[in-house]
């Protein structure tokens, strides 16, 4: 078989000519000279957005040449106003010392309207300053013409904690003559205080034994070039060493040593004279800082320690007041149980045992009930009680390692009149007579215990159906009937008087069947109702003692159910109260007891409490 052949696509000159006349022939059938198009004419629009754009680029040109010769040619080639602050800048506290801003127009132009306003820390105390300043920390320099230069010079003495930095700061706002705006400059000096011109020493002994009487010598010097003043010498004394004197004495109230004034190289010395008490054993540290007072804040500007390593006495013992041998609080009523327990911790036996036991107060006298206290054999005297070998016979002798102990129990007062202390301290000495088969009469002190009493709180809650003087408060039957409301009033009270009390607050929450009808009323504080928890509340945020007491009252109301017929109905659930007693600030808390529809305190609604048919 033989193929066809596919029609050639090959067109003739002839027809491309004339399908190309048929699309670009125009009305006159005649076909345009296509080497020699035009372009077509443009639209306003485009010709103004055009222009728009050069134009704009020509002014975003010009204006970044001018910033970059205007910051980088006219002004930051040569910096204009140069500044320095020349002085120490590691420093004694204590120490005079000067500054001086220096200030310079190193531009080619003049400056005008040049001022300095100087930034001091605090801790810098300025003498004077050359020139003076024109107000307290501002000066009015003027004109600068170019190359002139000029300088301030602060002399002071830094009163700061040692170690610490502080820093100088001036500020210069001034106007270059060919500009309008102002500028700012700020030079900035920074100073450690690494030391002071304070010396600080404190000796005392590597080795104490109880009951010896120790000393400490604190000796403190200026060794500064100048006078310094308000010093202040703080202790940091162990506990179990009380000072029974001091060299100087401190003031009445106070803890510390007050020095006024240090002349140049002037030493004063303080000595501190005490013995550990039989509760201190092993290593003691001793501390003490001195430190300049500006505005009752202290600046610490040396402090020294010393360990003394406390030896046992040939007898230990120990006083414990309600379990701890610490000072503590206590309420009006509580029993305080002390325990005297000593031991023999020598080898060789120890005769002659006598313990005193003084109860002293400022202002007042001792709130014990004598008539009926346990003194635990032991023999009063007024508020000294004593034991002897007459009372105890272990007293007489006690053998190596043989120990024993004196329990007693002192009741508080329940109530305390004008004259009775609200609180006093414990102290207990010990005295023996012969160690082994030397006579000698030593005495060893325990650290004194002060016994604080909290206030004389007392807070009580009762519901009411009638007044107490017979009128009715409350609304609906009485007794209680099922499907009728029955109203109550319930009253919280509140008395106190020895101290103040802060943060009180009294709450109870509401049974669900219990209603609160938003009637209430208080003598101080405020009650509130939180309807989501269901939560009442009396706050009080301070009682002071000219307000012996005060009460707050609400009501609320109950319709019972057949479920509850012949039986009393809940109207609170407990009510608890907690409050904050300003001088011993220890937490007060207390928790009364459920109300019900029995009110026993309404005697106008006894026996009527009873939910009937």
């Amino acid at each position: 078989m033989t193929a066809k052949k596919k029609p050639s696509k090959h067109r003739s000159a002839r027809e491309i000519k004339k399908n190309l006349r048929s699309i670009y022939a125009g009305a006159d059938g005649k076909v345009p000279d296509m080497t020699k198009l035009d372009r077509g004419g443009r639209g306003g629009l485009t010709r103004f957005l055009m222009k728009s754009i050069v134009l704009l680029a020509v002014l975003c040109a010009l204006a970044w040449g001018g910033f970059f010769l205007f910051t980088q040619g006219l002004f930051q080639t040569n910096e204009t106003l140069t500044l320095s602050i020349e002085g120490p800048d590691q420093v004694k506290a204590g120490d005079e010392l000067s500054y001086t801003i220096r200030y310079e127009n190193t531009g080619d132009v003049p400056i005008a309207n040049l001022t300095m306003k100087l930034n001091l820390p605090d801790s810098f105390h300025l003498y004077g300053a050359i020139p003076e300043a024109d107000t307290s920390d501002e000066w009015t320099i003027g004109s600068l013409s170019a190359g002139s230069d000029g300088a301030v010079t602060l002399t002071g003495v830094f009163l700061a904690e040692v170690p610490s930095s502080q820093r100088l700061q001036a500020l210069f706002t001034y106007k270059p003559a060919n500009f309008s705006s102002e500028f700012q400059d700020i030079a900035t000096h920074k100073v450690n205080i690494e030391d002071s011109v304070i010396a600080l020493s404190l000796t005392g002994p590597e080795k104490a034994l109880v009951g010896d009487t120790s000393e400490y010598i604190v000796n403190v010097q200026n060794t500064g070039q100048d006078p310094v003043y308000n010093l202040r010498v703080i202790p940091t004394l162990p506990q179990d060493f009380p000072v029974t004197a001091s060299e100087p004495s401190v003031e009445e109230g106070q803890t510390y040593w007050s020095i006024d004034q240090l002349e140049p190289g002037e030493l004063t010395a303080i000595t501190i004279t005490g013995s550990y008490t039989s509760t201190a054993g092993g290593e003691q540290t001793v501390g003490v800082n001195a430190g300049f007072v500006t505005d009752d804040l202290f600046l610490k500007q040396a402090g020294e320690e010393l360990v003394t390593d406390v030896l046992g006495g040939s007898v230990a013992y120990s006083v414990i007041v309600n379990g701890s041998n610490a000072s503590q609080n206590a309420e009006l009523g509580e029993t305080l149980r002390v325990s005297l327990d000593y031991a023999n911790n020598s080898g060789e036996s120890v005769e002659g045992l006598t313990f005193a036991l003084d109860l002293s107060a400022d202002g007042g006298s001792i709130p014990i009930n004598w008539d009926a206290a346990n003194l635990g054999s032991g023999e009063r005297s007024g508020n000294s009680i004593r034991w002897t070998t007459e009372q105890i016979e272990g007293l007489e002798r006690l053998e190596s390692e043989q120990q024993g102990v004196i329990d007693l129990s002192l009741p508080i007062l329940s109530s305390l009149t004008e004259d009775v202390a609200d609180t006093f301290t414990m102290d207990v000495t010990l005295t023996l007579s012969k160690v082994g088969s030397v006579s000698s009469t030593r005495t060893i002190e325990a650290t004194p215990i002060v016994i604080t009493l909290n206030s004389d709180t007392n807070v009580g809650a009762h519901a009411r159906y009638f007044s107490e003087g017979g009128a009715e408060i409350g609304s609906g039957p009485l007794p209680p009937e099922v499907g009728e409301t029955t109203s109550y009033r319930v009253y919280w009270s509140l008395t106190n008087s020895l101290h103040a009390l802060e943060d009180i607050e009294m709450t109870t929450t509401l049974p669900q069947d219990v209603t609160w009808l938003d009637n209430n009323d208080t003598d101080i504080g405020a009650v509130r109702y939180n309807a989501t928890t269901r939560q009442v509340t009396w706050s009080i945020s301070k009682l002071i003692t000219d307000i012996p007491s005060a009460g707050a009252w609400f009501e609320i109301a109950i319709n019972p159910s057949d479920a509850d017929v012949g039986r009393f109905l809940k109207l609170t659930n407990t009510t608890s109260f907690s409050a904050t007693d300003t001088e011993t600030e220890e937490g007060l808390s207390e928790t009364i007891d459920i109300l019900t529809t029995e009110l026993p305190y309404d005697d106008f609604a006894t026996g009527q409490g009873v939910v009937i048919d």
